[in-house]
């Protein structure tokens, strides 16, 4: 697959996958068509699911060098979530998929949440559970100041502050009692800024979030600058 100037830097395979941590569930997968394993990226979709948005989100952070995980978190349903204790579970298990040795593509050591919209609050109770999550973004997310205080991983806040789930002066609020990490907020969109399918989509900020967020990865990583 060819890489188009503007594109990323590696080409990359994609689609869904089986999760090798059993019960069967699927996730979509995103990751570079090269040898090596490559830092990890598992993604705690919103409550709308794995929308083609988030795809889009997997599929760019590949095209940058990442192999990206986004477990379906509602498991199929359609009522447009799933129980709270499955969800962090078949995020737990998906960094175990990254240390499984077999999963040549992925790296153990090097793993990073992302948390968008109410997936926040899941992927921060594994980043500070898991000690192999290192590295911990959160784009238009809903925050919880003491899980994130809890939590050592790297920490890259990437908000929306427009709508009544996170206003300006809650989210520098927060950004106050947790006293650390990297904090970024959007004023005017709203915490769908990252999905086409939202309301709150915003493809200016979309694009720079999306810029912040592999920056900060490749920081915490190293850049991947084979082409």
């Amino acid at each position: 697959m060819a890489i188009l100037k503007g594109e990323g830097r590696v080409p990359i395979l994609f689609g869904t996958w089986v999760l090798a941590v059993p019960p069967n569930r699927s996730a979509y997968i995103a990751r570079p068509d090269l040898e090596g394993e490559y830092a990890t990226v598992i993604v705690a979709h919103d409550q709308n699911g794995v929308t083609p948005g988030v795809r889009a989100i997997a599929r760019y952070l590949a095209r940058h060098g990442y192999s990206v995980m986004v477990p379906d978190l509602t498991r199929g349903s359609r009522s447009g979530g799933g129980e709270f204790e499955w969800v962090v579970s078949d995020l737990t298990d998906a960094v175990d998929t990254a240390r499984i040795p077999g999963t040549r593509w992925a790296s153990d050591s090097r793993i990073a949440m992302i948390g968008v919209g109410v997936g926040g609050i899941a992927a921060s109770i594994v980043a500070a559970e898991e000690a192999a999550v290192g590295v911990l973004v959160l784009a238009g997310a809903v925050l919880d100041a003491d899980l994130l205080s809890e939590s050592d991983a790297a920490l890259l806040v990437l908000q929306g502050a427009r709508d009544e789930m996170a206003p300006a002066d809650e989210v520098r609020d927060m950004q106050q009692a947790v006293g650390r990490g990297e904090w970024v907020l959007y004023s005017g969109v709203g915490l769908g800024f990252l999905d086409e399918g939202s309301e709150s989509f915003d493809a200016a900020v979309s694009a720079d979030a999306l810029g912040r967020a592999i920056d900060f990865l490749d920081r915490c990583f190293g850049e991947v600058t084979t082409a």
